[in-house]
């Protein structure tokens, strides 16, 4: 059965297993995703420090927060596999 690109992207998007947010090839779990969202809203934030009104350093410590999350929650997922 040989099928196209665009059958096989279309069949690798609609599984879902209804646990993990799917990025690519491999599930995030719910504390690394919510690490990534806080670390891309802290460079927007740092981006717009002056019209939000905040510190650079309040950015920081979000992003470094945020990071720390996302490591930390792929580090938990691989162990919960193991």
């Amino acid at each position: 059965m040989d099928m196209s690109f665009l059958a096989k992207f279309r069949r690798q998007i609609n599984r879902d297993d209804g646990k993990f947010f799917q990025v690519g090839n491999r599930p995030l779990g719910w504390i690394e995703a919510a690490g990534m969202l806080l670390a891309t809203g802290a460079l927007a934030a740092w981006q717009l420090q002056e019209v939000i009104g905040i510190g650079g350093l309040w950015s920081a410590i979000a992003g470094a927060g945020g990071l720390l999350l996302a490591v930390l929650g792929h580090a938990r997922d691989e162990e919960d596999k193991g």
